[in-house]
């Protein structure tokens, strides 16, 4: 017969209890373009972002970059000592540049000089490869480039990380997914942003960006090929409007950005598809049939919580100004956002620039 325990020790058991659990840890990596919505956005909402992300790099054909981040987003990053961690775009997605590039040793280490460079001299934690639209073939190409890069930034102290095109199997697309070896990347990189997105588009007739079946897919494969703590979650934060013409016989689409979603959604009634996890509006005017699906607070509270149940490091949202501005209450009430220690720079940017260039010299690529 075992014995009562005493209520002197039962209290700080029952104290213990009463405390509401710690919300889940997440790093939020947070995509932003050049434009005044995207700016006002990351300025109003940055205490939940861990990594800024500005799509502002571009690579040419014999791996030159240039690029710049935008001032505002540098002063907001700065002055709340957010993180900031560039993309660097083989320019317009261009596929024969970038096979250009993965052909060429030279031009794959002057691509990795500039990229230091400007981590260095500009004070950011690292850089993103966002390289698509490049043929299956150039997988072992790209992995090499990838591996020679995470050498170099690991070397002087910096981050690498790379936005890669989800996927719920080996292989893949020939032209999109199927460049990217995961487990090798993997091991390389310090993250990976998995875009689970989009599953429907212009290339395909009405349905969800994210279907919550469709992005499990993608989480447990990824999570097969490499560790779950390497896993950044790509979601999307925008929707897209199809159009059937009256008398046409193909849907037309567009991005929608949410602030664009809610006239047509106070004149028409929303439904929720379970099954996906996604709200949908469908309606007839004198321009057609139109179907829209779109991302809610609703929705990403389901992305989320899925990238934390499988304990993955996070999420990456395409692209701030596009969101339902429920989605900061979610994170803020919901998670932990995790802060990264920023890079620091000091100095003028002569003083700067001739440092990130010693900096460089004094550790040769190998």
């Amino acid at each position: 017969m075992r014995r009562a325990l005493p209520a002197a020790a039962l209290l700080p058991m029952l104290a213990a209890a009463a405390r509401p659990a710690s919300p889940p840890p997440l790093t939020t990596v947070m995509y932003l373009v050049d434009r005044p919505a995207a700016i006002a956005s990351f300025q109003e909402h940055w205490r939940q972002v861990s990594i800024i992300a500005p799509q502002c790099f571009t690579m040419d054909a014999e791996g030159f970059v240039t690029g710049e981040v935008p001032r505002a987003v540098v002063e907001t990053a700065r002055e709340h000592r957010i993180a900031v961690m560039p993309l660097v775009t083989n320019r317009g997605f261009n596929q024969a540049l970038m096979h250009a590039v993965l052909d060429s040793p030279a031009a794959r280490a002057r691509a990795i000089r500039y990229l230091l460079y400007y981590a260095l001299r500009d004070g950011y934690i690292g850089f993103q490869f966002d390289y698509e639209n490049i043929k299956a073939v150039y997988r072992d190409r790209f992995t090499r480039f990838f591996h020679e890069a995470a050498a170099a930034f690991h070397r002087r102290g910096l981050l690498l990380s790379a936005a890669v095109v989800g996927k719920s199997e080996p292989g893949g697309s020939d032209d999109w997914s199927g460049v990217y070896d995961y487990r090798r990347l993997g091991r390389d990189a310090d993250f990976l942003s998995i875009m689970a997105y989009p599953q429907h588009g212009a290339f395909s007739a009405p349905g969800p960006l994210a279907g919550l079946p469709w992005v499990r897919g993608i989480a447990g494969y990824t999570r097969s090929a490499m560790p779950a703590r390497k896993i950044s979650l790509g979601v999307p934060l925008y929707g897209f409007h199809w159009v059937m013409p009256a008398g046409a016989d193909r849907w037309r689409g567009r991005t929608s950005l949410y602030a664009a979603t809610a006239p047509v959604l106070a004149a028409n009634p929303a439904e929720w598809v379970d099954t996906e996890g996604a709200p949908r509006i469908a309606f007839t005017d004198a321009a057609g049939r139109h179907e829209l699906w779109y991302e809610d607070s609703r929705s990403i509270a389901g992305k989320l919580a899925l990238a934390s149940a499988r304990r993955l490091a996070g999420i990456s949202g395409w692209a701030l100004g596009q969101e339902d501005p429920g989605v900061w209450d979610v994170l803020a009430r919901g998670y932990r956002v995790r802060r990264p220690r920023p890079g620091t720079v000091a100095g003028t940017f002569e003083q700067r620039s001739k440092a990130a260039a010693r900096g460089i010299l004094m550790r040769p690529l190998q």
